[in-house]
């Protein structure tokens, strides 16, 4: 098998062309995206804001030094392409995010854009063409951090959803997404019209840290992914009665803090017991008024499901609306179950899959087959076209979270796997 291997490698007329990259650029980009904050010593760049502009535009300015075009949609998705030898034909696409969750990492998401950005300046550098045009695809609001809904751009990108859908999303700051999106100089009427047709790309392409020990446990350097998890995401609002706190008898209380918290251990429990790997989180408890001596009369959960197991993951959220009516009726209170999202798992194509472990192989690296339990923009470009995706060892699991952290050897890595397989799919003339 092997052998027939290293022959398939060495047929392939791209391999002479693999090109190097510059490590020292990729890195010096990596951090001077993770300057760019709106909160003085952390890294938080929520989208459609200043701060995420910035950012935007800085890659944009890098990119006019070269023979690229350059473009923004109407949702913020921008677009970084190079036309191929026969530019009518579908691109092959690659990209991910650099908009950042709340306190975050600097690698999750700008990894894969600056990977993007580097393959395209190396072909422009060393003049080389591809008989299909690339893409970039750095994607607006990735990270469901301040709408409570991932992904936005590559669903609206791709049709999943649309600006009716989007019309009801607020921050937690009450600010609707279309007055968020002015503020940045878009026009969230025009939403609809960022939708791209299947037949504009010929492949897609993402690499982003695991965000999971798996590769750093086993001890291998490339993550080829199988398949994508997708969440069920929901709030849970909890009405009870506000109280004095010493003067209201423990049987005379409807509290709703304590409801809340009943819902959450039964969330826990509920995803232990479905298996399949499927997990469950409670993000974040919001409790009010939320002072010390008053019985807590409203409470909102932030529900977070997810599985590759559709049957197990569903399971949850179903026991979920079960637990709902008990807690309900238990302790007196009002609870409403709102459904935010509901994306479906991803199984991605086994030729996208054998292509990215080939190339691994062929590079000297070591790769694990495995899913991927978070979600990326790579699962909805999976609706249009194959889609493949590559991960690279995050230290100690550890993502969301300042301390994040993937070794350079790791990234070049990536890279280089990365580069490979746009090369090849594109076809270096």
């Amino acid at each position: 098998k092997l052998l027939l291997l290293d022959e398939y490698q060495k047929n392939k007329p791209y391999q002479e062309k693999t090109m190097s990259i510059n490590l020292n650029r990729i890195q010096n980009l990596i951090e001077k995206l993770a300057f760019i904050s709106s909160v003085p010593n952390e890294l938080t760049r929520l989208a459609f804001t200043e701060e995420d502009e910035k950012a935007h535009n800085m890659i944009i300015e890098l990119c006019k030094e070269y023979d690229l075009s350059i473009r923004r949609d109407s949702i913020g998705n921008l677009f970084i392409r190079k036309a191929g030898k026969e530019d009518f034909l579908p691109a092959v696409a690659f990209g991910s995010h650099i908009d950042t969750v709340v306190n975050a990492g600097k690698f999750d998401g700008p990894l894969g854009s600056v990977a993007g950005l580097e393959i395209l300046f190396q072909l422009c550098e060393q003049n080389i063409q591809t008989r299909y045009p690339l893409e970039l695809i750095i994607f607006t609001c990735e990270e469901s951090s301040r709408f409570n809904f991932a992904t936005l751009g590559s669903k609206v990108m791709c049709g999943i959803v649309n600006q009716e859908k989007l019309s009801s999303l607020r921050d937690k700051q009450g600010k609707g997404l279309s007055e968020a999106m002015a503020e940045v100089g878009m026009n969230f009427n025009l939403v609809n019209q960022a939708k791209r047709d299947a037949k504009e790309f010929k492949c897609f392409f993402e690499l982003h840290i695991e965000q999971g020990p798996r590769l750093e446990n086993e001890g291998k350097t490339i993550g080829v992914v199988t398949g994508i998890a997708a969440p069920i995401r929901a709030i849970v609002k909890i009405k009870g009665q506000a109280d004095h706190s010493g003067a209201t008898a423990m049987h005379y209380r409807h509290d709703a803090l304590l409801g809340g918290a009943e819902l959450s251990l039964a969330i826990e429990q509920a995803a232990i017991q479905a298996g399949h790997s499927t997990v469950a989180t409670v993000g974040n408890i919001t409790a009010k008024p939320g002072v010390m001596n008053v019985v807590p009369g409203y409470c909102e959960l932030l529900v977070d499901i997810r599985g590759t197991h559709v049957q197990a993951r569903d399971s949850v959220f179903e026991l979920l609306q079960k637990e709902i009516s008990k807690v309900s009726e238990k302790r007196g209170l009002l609870i409403e179950l709102q459904l935010i999202s509901k994306d479906n798992p991803i199984v991605l194509p086994e030729n996208m899959v054998n292509q990215i472990a080939e190339t691994a192989h062929s590079l000297g690296y070591s790769y694990e087959i495995m899913p991927s339990g978070a979600g990326h923009d790579a699962m909805h470009m999976a609706t249009l076209c194959p889609t493949g995706m590559i991960f690279v060892p995050s230290h100690l699991g550890i993502s969301h979270n300042p301390i994040e952290f993937t070794d350079s050897k790791d990234i070049e890595a990536g890279i280089k796997v990365l580069q490979k397989v746009i090369l090849e799919q594109a076809e270096v003339c």
